[in-house]
């Protein structure tokens, strides 16, 4: 199975491409993105040798399974390298993965020609003004750095290895190089962090020269240092504090330009991160690129073995899952994501992806179980085009729904359905 089309059913649509990049300076406390892979080959370095026989097995997989792609007639529209962390790539491997992009899909023969957004993840203490003007280079419009937070004992508590001076400088750096669209992201409602310390993060936010916020509730996921703090000790999350907190640093951003258009979401329509949006609502296919990496195409979810990056080194075009779309094993995750958006899922773009009846997937047990709780906590508004939550509600559903998955007062209280979607 290459996760191409046979033939040419795909000539003529749009492409998101994400290529992964499994690596990390550093493993911090509260990221679920990584908490399958091994410690050691977080941390590879440039000279290992299983990160340079990645390196290649990425490559590989793009012109096999790109070209296959390209031929068919997808037409790449928004490119996104994350992680893991993108921009730990040094100038050489940057070069080489961009080639093999390039080589797949020669419509980017020219990086800039026919893409809407070409994004690159990036942590602060990854980067410095050469390596920015090489992204430029190879043609990346938009950057998204991982500062979390403008605190410095608040980052060395979340194990990041950046401090706020360097998130600062990045950002003002990353403008100077020639970034228009840039984006941080932002953490609120850790235990015991009070509301006014997302509030100070957000205006030192609004001091720089930014396009768009990411502002994200904090998740207590399985497999993370504070996920396992909590259930130790008697530290809890106040749910409504971790609500007043998001609430405080959202007025703030909308106030000052940046109006929310999905949760966690703020930039103006110019600047929207076409890239989340594509993923979150199916309004296009999508093919990724490396290990863990996933993709839906002509009705199908495709997915690389998560955290087992010695197997895609040895077998980068096999896959570890292969489902309908629409099936019950998927679609609740892709209508967790639809929902995250004040748009919602819209009927056209889950049919289209599909191939089947919208009501028919949301009639499936286990997206009305997910839609039966949403609608004990606000309003599922269905009409024509599709279901959605109330835009003032999205935030609060959303927290009261990770909370079916999270560590309260010195016990767990799971809940399945939150547990398969939230990891």
């Amino acid at each position: 199975m290459t996760g191409a089309p046979a033939g040419g059913t795909g000539a003529g649509r749009d492409l998101l491409v994400y290529l992964h990049i499994p690596f990390c300076r550093s493993k911090c406390h509260f990221c679920d993105w990584v908490t399958e892979v091994p410690t050691a080959e977080l941390l590879l370095k440039e000279t290992d040798q299983p990160r340079l026989r990645y390196i290649d097995a990425l490559c590989h997989e793009l012109t096999e399974r790109g070209a296959a792609l390209g031929a068919a007639g997808y037409r790449p529209t928004i490119i996104y390298w994350g992680g893991g962390t993108a921009s730990i790539l040094s100038l050489e491997e940057i070069a080489k993965v961009s080639a093999a992009l390039h080589e797949a899909f020669p419509l980017l023969g020219d990086p800039r020609a026919g893409l809407r957004e070409a994004t690159i993840e990036c942590s602060p203490e990854t980067l410095d003004p050469d390596k920015l003007a090489a992204f430029r280079e190879v043609g990346f419009t938009r950057l998204s750095s991982g500062v979390q937070s403008f605190d410095d004992r608040r980052l060395r508590t979340l194990g990041r290895s950046h401090d706020a001076d360097q998130a600062r400088r990045i950002v003002q750096e990353a403008a100077d190089a020639g970034f228009e669209d840039i984006s941080i992201d932002l953490i609120c409602g850790f235990p015991g962090q009070p509301p006014a310390e997302t509030y100070d993060a957000v205006r030192t936010a609004l001091d720089l020269p930014l396009t768009h916020v990411a502002l994200y509730p904090y998740r207590p996921a399985h497999g993370t240092v504070m996920r396992r703090q909590l259930g130790r000790g008697n530290r809890h999350i106040d749910r409504d504090e971790q609500k007043r907190g998001y609430a405080a640093g959202a007025e703030l951003l909308v106030d000052a330009g940046f109006p929310e258009y999905a949760m966690s979401h703020f930039g103006s329509p110019d600047h929207l991160c076409h890239s989340d949006l594509t993923y979150f609502q199916l309004r296009s296919d999508w093919a990724g690129f490396g290990s863990g990496a996933t993709s839906v195409l002509e009705g199908r979810y495709l997915s690389h073995a998560r955290g087992r990056l010695l197997d895609y080194n040895r077998d980068p075009l096999a896959f570890e899952e292969d489902y309908e779309l629409a099936s019950a094993a998927i679609a609740p995750r892709l209508l967790y994501q639809s929902l995250t958006t004040y748009e919602g899922a819209r009927r056209d773009w889950w049919q289209e992806r599909t191939g089947r009846p919208f009501d028919e997937v949301m009639d499936q047990r286990a997206c009305r179980t997910l839609l039966d709780f949403f609608a004990s906590v606000t309003t599922v508004e269905r009409d024509e085009e599709g279901l959605r939550l109330p835009p003032d509600d999205v935030a609060d559903a959303f927290i009261e729904l990770q909370y079916l998955n999270a560590p309260r007062q010195g016990r767990t209280d799971l809940s399945v359905t939150a547990a398969a979607l939230m990891g």
